[in-house]
């Protein structure tokens, strides 16, 4: 299942997230559990495929935060599931 196959159906949910706070190894080490294969910034499992930018920071004042954009397609009917395993794996507690 290739980027293009995946992008050009209809078949597909497709979510572009911005995760702050989180390095972009974090994700990787994640994914690689997962995923069945990876090509470059690119984790591919059954039915769903992730891509992830490059880290960056952002200045808040006096602070810098990473940022990581997160691309998520799944097939529609397991990507709200598919998202909100996601999301439980990268929650982060603050005060």
């Amino acid at each position: 299942m290739s980027c293009s196959e995946i992008e050009a159906s209809d078949k597909y949910t497709v979510k572009k997230l911005e995760m702050r706070g989180i390095p972009r190894s974090e994700f990787e080490r994640y994914l690689k559990k997962t995923a069945e294969k990876v090509i470059k910034d690119t984790y591919y499992g059954d039915g769903w495929q992730v891509t992830l930018s490059d880290q960056r920071q952002e200045d808040f004042g006096s602070f810098s935060i990473v940022v990581v954009e997160v691309t998520i397609t799944a097939e529609k009917h397991q990507f709200e599931s598919f998202l909100r395993t996601f999301r439980i794996n990268f929650l982060r507690g603050g005060g």
